[in-house]
């Protein structure tokens, strides 16, 4: 615990500095490990507080109240949803966020983001105004875009980066060919049926339907399967995590802090430059 408060602490140093004109970069290596190693010590107390390794999977929507606000403007961001689609030519995931190549090496995985790690990306937000509002109305959102995956697509068993945060899925676009079951449970490689569509954590399956929220636990081993030639589309959360106290104190300052990482200025900048390229915006929308 005394580690991860002295970690906070010199993240919180890094950013006045920022702030004065210093650069980050110019922190002593050691100060920059004590940060690094703040963030492990923090990430493996949320995992060990939330249940191990054996941790929920899914959790109930209704406990979320910002999800049920976003359910309720599934039409108007269905339409914003059009827009984008038609008018903005939407970057491959890895192209846009280092190191998500092993996830997307068919290139059929693409986003439109509005927040990045706490930091809002106002030249989408502009575009899609009743889904920028709701984002900007939640400061618990540490992370939103428009997930659209190309089929068939097929995303292998991975690990979310940190535990302090849930993953939700709005879906506001579900093929009709998607079959309405899923396996209860699935292993690799994914099952060859035409037809299913499904996400997996650990050893539990959830379906999209749209404008039904999931809400899950991304830092467990999940994949994504759609085996159908049709698009598929979510408003991608991610959301802090209920904690104990001390916990959520380290786990929102760390989150404050996640807009100063040096990767996500080049991920605002990856991403505004295909926005920009659109030829059809309405600068006025």
């Amino acid at each position: 615990s005394l580690l991860i408060l002295f970690a906070v602490a010199v993240a919180m140093l890094a950013v006045c500095m920022q702030r004065g004109g210093y650069s980050i970069s110019k922190l002593p290596y050691m100060i920059e490990s004590v940060v690094y190693e703040g963030f492990v010590a923090l990430d493996t107390r949320i995992r060990e507080v939330s249940g191990g390794e054996d941790r929920q999977r899914f959790f109930n929507k209704d406990n979320f109240p910002l999800v049920q606000d976003f359910e309720n403007h599934i039409g108007e961001m269905q339409a914003e949803l059009e827009y984008v689609m038609k008018h903005i030519p939407t970057p491959q995931f890895d192209k846009v966020v280092p190191g998500q190549g092993p996830l997307n090496r068919d290139q059929k995985w693409t986003v439109f983001q509005f927040r990045v790690y706490n930091r809002d990306l106002e030249f989408n937000h502009k575009l899609c105004p009743v889904t920028s509002a709701l984002v900007k109305k939640y400061t618990d959102i540490s992370y939103a875009m428009f997930s659209i995956l190309h089929g068939p697509k097929y995303i292998p068993p991975h690990k979310g980066l940190y535990s302090g945060v849930l993953r939700v899925h709005i879906p506001l676009k579900v093929p009709n060919e998607c079959s309405n079951t899923a396996p209860s449970q699935s292993s690799s490689p994914p099952p060859s049926s035409v037809g299913e569509c499904y996400i997996r954590v650990k050893n539990e399956t959830r379906i999209w339907e749209e404008g039904k929220a999931l809400v899950l636990d991304d830092s467990l081993e999940h994949e994504v399967y759609l085996n159908v030639k049709a698009q598929r589309v979510v408003l991608f959360l991610d959301i802090r995590r209920p904690l104990p106290i001390l916990e959520d104190l380290c786990n929102r300052l760390f989150l404050w802090y996640s807009r100063y990482i040096g990767v996500v200025g080049f991920v605002v900048e990856e991403a505004k430059r295909y926005t920009m390229a659109a030829t059809e915006i309405d600068q006025n929308r």
